[in-house]
């Protein structure tokens, strides 16, 4: 599915948990024939008209990546902010306390939001090569979750930059002493689970630098850890939308950012 019809759904779902059509054109002045054409997946809005209708049905740009689910537009029905925290417990607490009961792991949105990010790593088979990848991070029932969107061929031009993707990492965002680890498990047979490590770097401020390690034995040419940064991104529609067009895909390293090309370049 394009971002454009995953747009033009999620549109479609959230005004009807309004009055009328007629009446969100009316609250966020935008013509009538503009807005079918949004809901219909043949126009996408512009950046500013896009936050408009993100700020007016409080959900984040996510709603032209991934469908909403049933728990979203029930917390947009009670006029909740899709970014809001909930604070129950959930399995993910519950197996957390199975190592050890007490333990601190949450990690906070101020030190590492909910959103769409970049992932980059040196590229485990290709060894002269590097991969990006786009991660989204949320807070499920209290929990920090996120899975990759290793995106399809297909999917890289301007009208199908998200949407269906390939089999995807998931995991959980936890604490750890001195950063953030993220435990994934990916149905792929050769990265079935994988540890990553991230810490702040003194350079940015939205750069995280760390490894990567994968559960499996070792092959002749081919890695099990890398370093790895991970990009918090602005999360506006533009940011997002450029870096998903150099996502999955094998980056040869001159043309890597310079600053993310030092680091994993950087001998483990």
């Amino acid at each position: 599915m394009s971002v454009l019809r995953v747009f033009g759904e999620n549109l479609r779902l959230l005004c009807k948990k309004r009055q009328s059509i007629t009446s969100v054109c009316r609250d966020l002045d935008i013509n009538r024939v503009q807005f079918n054409r949004y809901m219909s997946g043949h126009s996408f809005p512009k950046p500013n008209v896009l936050q408009q209708i993100c700020d007016y049905f409080l959900v984040d740009s996510r709603i032209y990546l991934e469908p909403l689910t049933p728990d979203d537009l029930e917390r947009v029905r009670r006029g909740q902010s899709q970014s809001v925290v909930q604070a129950q417990r959930s399995y993910l607490h519950q197996a957390v306390d199975y190592f050890e009961r007490g333990i601190a792991l949450t990690v906070s949105q101020s030190e590492l939001p909910d959103g769409i990010h970049c992932f980059w790593r040196r590229s485990f088979s290709e060894l002269e090569t590097a991969s990006c990848n786009l991660i989204s991070i949320k807070t499920v029932e209290g929990v920090r979750v996120f899975k990759s969107l290793e995106l399809l061929k297909s999917q890289r031009n301007r009208a199908e930059i998200s949407g269906r993707s390939t089999p995807s990492s998931r995991g959980v965002v936890m604490r750890c002493p001195d950063g953030y680890a993220l435990f994934a498990i990916n149905p792929h047979p050769s990265r079935f689970i994988s540890l990553m490590y991230f810490g702040n770097v003194y350079f940015s401020e939205n750069l995280l630098s760390g490894f990567m390690v994968l559960a499996r034995k070792e092959y002749f040419q081919r890695r099990r850890f890398s370093r790895c940064v991970l990009e918090l991104l602005p999360q506006t529609s533009n940011c997002i939308l450029n870096a998903a067009r150099r996502t999955s895909r094998k980056l040869p390293m001159e043309d890597l950012p310079i600053m993310i090309k030092d680091v994993i370049e950087t001998p483990l």
